[in-house]
């Protein structure tokens, strides 16, 4: 069987607030309904893992439950710092006097910047590739199946635009879309990579949850 990587963002997160590394009510929901859905469909996951951050473990956990599995830590998922990179820009991060829209819009000009070398961030451009790269080497290093991992919009925008060549402006563009729980699956066949699921949220599409689906 050839392997799969399963790409989970992290359930919705708790924006504009004190402390974003946690999940909301709706992201421990949104969450318990994946983990119940990948259930019903009698899924076999070899690995289920997370990055380090708290939003990403609270999420693999709560899946993890409907699945009989204990997560896993894979250093690597982790997101890009964008406290440091706002910061560093000039800008205050998660402004409460800007709107959603405005503030990711001023996200995205920031992410460009980064990308070209005219900020800098807690790391740069550069390492940030080499960082999610790893860790998607380390996820489907032993030919486990099938594997799931939670981490973020832009470390999963990353990973899918390796595959995909796509340009950094098209991989923010995808980071700013990416919603909570979305999955986006890599099959890994011999020497080639295949991207046969982006940003799905299957457990979502019904007439009850459409309230559910959140992009921060």
């Amino acid at each position: 069987m050839a392997t799969e990587l399963w790409l989970v963002r992290h359930g919705q997160a708790a924006f504009a607030s004190d402390d974003y590394d946690r999940l909301t009510d709706l992201g421990w929901q949104q969450a318990r309904w994946l983990g119940g859905h990948l259930g019903s469909l009698g899924l076999d996951f070899a690995r289920i893992a997370s990055g380090t951050l708290r939003r990403q473990k609270e999420t693999a956990q709560t899946i993890s439950e409907s699945l009989d599995a204990s997560p896993e830590i894979i250093p690597g998922f982790e997101e890009y710092n964008a406290d440091a990179l706002l910061t560093n820009a000039g800008f205050q991060d998660r402004d409460p006097s800007l709107s959603r829209r405005d503030q990711f819009r001023r996200l995205r000009g920031v992410l460009l910047d980064w990308s070209e070398g005219k900020v800098e961030g807690a790391e740069t451009w550069q390492a940030f590739n080499v960082r999610v790269k790893n860790a998607v080497d380390e996820a489907v290093s032993d030919g486990a199946g099938r594997v799931l991992v939670v981490s973020s919009g832009g470390a999963i925008a990353l990973a899918l635009a390796q595959v995909m060549g796509l340009t950094p402006a098209q991989m923010i563009d995808f980071n700013l879309q990416a919603r909570n729980t979305g999955i986006t699956r890599l099959v890994f066949a011999r020497d080639r990579v295949y991207v046969n699921m982006i940003n799905a949220v299957p457990h979502l599409e019904r007439p009850d949850r459409m309230h559910a689906e959140t992009y921060s």
